[in-house]
């Protein structure tokens, strides 16, 4: 398969790479250092055991500078403008390309579609731990990951199954369909909405806040106000997904931190409004109180703005 990776950080680069060494015809799309690292050296893969490996990659800054279209589009760009990011991959989007957004968030899926025709998006949700380590070095930090690929609306068909058979014959056993991919984002949702706002706001591993009672609670209780917001929202979410998101709240250790807390230590722009903001945003929608994601959030984004990491 031809496969574009709109987005080649720590996600991305690791799947993208794993592709590219089942021998799929993969293109890479970065910038920066990171780009020029990929084009001349190629990306180095930090696995989690500690081995590393050196892989020969194709790279770009906009997806138009590799011409031509592509069977699959993994879409794994930070979520701060997706309208921007749907438009740049347009060009290649043909009538048998299919896009799989793996962002955070539970927006993406109709954020894309309101550029790329409704019927080429998918649905998509990972939870794996990799970063940059550095320009053109990808790491993976967990050994563990799950990521999952459904239909928007409906049951898996032909098109996922093919997509996911081509994740699992790279080695990727992780990625697996779904019948019902809007409850899994929110799973997923219910889990890293409320570790991202209150790590970012203390700027504590999750491990920490858990230790006092306070923390439990706060993090606990956030847990319940998406699960709420969702339930409200016409989400399928038994009382079995919010006990299952719970238990894996609860095993976060005292190194576990996410991304969006990193961005803020960084002084980098933030997915607050994918996260907390969206959470918020669709309660009052639903007329769902959520008090504390609303203070916090409210905190939050006063800190960003002061360093431009919203706008």
């Amino acid at each position: 398969m031809r496969m574009l990776i709109m987005g080649s950080g720590g996600i991305g680069g690791y799947y993208g790479a794993r592709l590219t060494e089942a021998g799929n015809d993969v293109v890479f799309v970065a910038r920066g250092a990171h780009l020029e690292a990929l084009q001349t050296r190629g990306l180095l893969l930090r696995e989690h055991d500690g081995s590393e490996r050196l892989i020969p990659v194709k790279a770009v800054r906009y997806p138009a500078d590799a011409g031509g279209t592509f069977d699959f589009i993994l879409f794994a760009v930070k979520t701060y403008d997706p309208a921007e990011a749907a438009a740049a991959i347009e060009p290649v989007v043909g009538p048998e390309t299919y896009v799989v957004p793996i962002q955070n968030g539970v927006d993406s899926t109709e954020d894309i579609a309101k550029v790329i025709p409704a019927d080429r998006v998918l649905a998509g949700s990972a939870l794996l731990n990799a970063l940059i380590d550095e320009p053109g070095v990808i790491r993976r930090q967990s050994g563990q990951s799950i990521s999952t690929i459904g239909e928007p609306k409906g049951p898996r068909t032909p098109r996922v199954e093919r997509i996911v058979k081509a994740f699992q014959d790279a080695g990727c056993e992780d990625v697996v369909a779904t019948d019902d991919a809007q409850r899994v984002l929110w799973e997923k949702f219910m889990f890293l909405a409320p570790i991202a706002t209150v790590n970012s706001a203390t700027g504590l591993p999750t491990g920490h806040i858990l230790a006092i009672p306070e923390g439990k609670e706060a993090l606990l209780a956030m847990q319940h106000e998406i699960w709420a917001v969702g339930l409200a929202t016409g989400v399928n979410l038994p009382e079995a997904s919010f006990e299952q998101v719970k238990a894996q709240i609860l095993r976060m250790t005292h190194t576990h931190t996410v991304s969006m807390q990193r961005d803020f230590a960084a002084g980098r722009r933030v997915e607050l409004e994918s996260l907390a903001g969206s959470v918020v945003r669709r309660g009052r929608q639903h007329d769902v109180p959520t008090p504390i994601f609303s203070a916090v959030y409210a905190i939050l984004r006063a800190r960003a703005l002061n360093f431009g990491g919203v706008s």
